[in-house]
């Protein structure tokens, strides 16, 4: 407390020193870090003002070129030469803002696309574009394997932005099917660490149990490729002198079954246990569509090639091939299982918990281009060729045959 002898103009002084203080020390300070808020704020609004008077806001339409066509199909597969927001809507597409199209004069200028998409499996049947818009993503599509890539990658130096291939490093994933959880709805692979429910060991089936009584043959392989880079014909002639019968459908083998035939995804799952899913390359993820026919069906899908396929598949819902040393420790393996139904039958666990579902790379790519990343930020890829050929195939298979 102050004595009564203190002179009251210092009193008087003091108490307004500190509410001058308070008044530019704190309450201004803090008036300043509440201000930083509403900067922050006036920027992102002048941000988005901007965009939408140079035409580059999250709502203008995408527009994508299927610049070459893919092999043989100059509409790359889809319904029509040109798709708008509806079929992306109709495909339940996170962003459907968005037209796809292989005709080259749906614009008036090359450079107002917003993406080119190049099939790079095969030369180019058109010439490359003569303007590129600066903002312009070039795509690099590829289905095929490294050991099928027949466009000269070399030539193409800091020429893509993005990849749209198989493999699960690729900026946008070209995969045949997903495989979702059927209680979250989330997709589950292909992924590069999925996380897998585990319900192999405890499971039975009667019902399915009956119905794998009736098959009759052991394996079937459709093939149209032959003698392939992984070796899979010898692979399948060794299995076939250890004892295992396996019936070859296509151009590779004795057996006919014509293309659309409904008879012959019938069989898959009354006739055979095993279905031999063998890759013509063994390349990092490189998992086609003859791993998910054999999962559509109730028929143990046999892999072989150089993927992960934990990353593609629930585990024990396959039998890899390259976990065995030699053929004839695969081949009693598979004739256990058959003496065995009761542990064929396990094989089909993970069905109770999952399912397949159709995917469409196209949606991620709609996506992409409306992102914020994608409108800020251009990448180009310096040495493709690298980027696709180190270290991504193998010609020595881990099993001896």
């Amino acid at each position: 407390m102050l004595r009564a002898s203190y002179p009251i103009w210092r009193v008087t002084a003091l108490l307004v020193t500190i509410v001058f203080l308070r008044f530019v020390v704190y309450d201004q300070c803090m008036k300043q870090a509440v201000d930083t808020y509403q900067v922050l704020e006036d920027h992102n609004r002048a941000r988005s003002q901007a965009r939408l008077q140079d035409g580059s806001s999250e709502e203008r339409t995408r527009y994508v070129l299927l610049y070459t066509s893919f092999f043989d199909e100059s509409h790359w597969g889809l319904p029509a030469e040109t798709l708008g927001p509806d079929y992306f809507a109709m495909k339940h597409c996170p962003v459907s803002n968005c037209v796809l199209t292989s005709n080259h004069r749906l614009l008036s200028s090359m450079t107002e696309y917003d993406a080119l998409v190049f099939h790079v499996a095969a030369p180019l049947d058109v010439s490359l574009p003569k303007v590129r818009g600066t903002r312009q993503l070039y795509v690099a599509a590829l289905m095929e394997s490294p050991a099928h890539t027949k466009h000269l990658l070399a030539l193409d130096m800091n020429y893509f932005n993005w990849t749209m291939t198989y493999r699960l490093d690729s900026d946008i994933l070209f995969n045949y099917q997903n495989i979702v959880d059927l209680e979250s709805g989330e997709v589950i692979s292909p992924a590069l660490r999925p996380s897998w429910r585990n319900g192999f060991r405890d499971y039975v089936n009667a019902s399915l149990m009956a119905r794998v009584a009736q098959k009759r043959k052991i394996a079937a392989q459709f093939v149209s490729h032959c003698d392939s880079l992984s070796g899979r014909d010898q692979l399948v002639k060794k299995m076939q002198s250890a004892g295992l019968e396996v019936d070859v459908y296509g151009s590779c083998g004795t057996m006919k079954c014509a293309r659309g035939n409904p008879e012959c995804n019938t069989m898959l799952d009354t006739t055979y246990w095993f279905y031999l899913s063998f890759e013509n390359s063994l390349c990092v993820d490189y998992v086609t569509e003859k791993l998910y026919n054999a999962l559509e069906h109730n028929i143990v899908p046999v892999v072989f090639g150089g993927a992960d396929y934990e990353r593609f598949a629930p585990p024990r819902s396959y039998i890899n091939a390259q976990d065995y040393a030699t053929v004839n420790e695969l081949v009693d393996y598979l004739l256990f299982l058959v003496d065995n139904p009761q542990e064929y039958v396990k094989y089909f666990w993970w069905k109770e918990h999952y399912a397949l579902e159709s995917t469409n790379s196209y949606c991620e790519l709609c996506q992409k281009l409306h992102s914020v990343g994608t409108r800020e930020k251009v990448q180009y890829y310096r040495d493709i060729k690298s980027w696709w050929y180190d270290d991504a195939c193998t010609t020595k298979s881990k099993i001896t045959f």
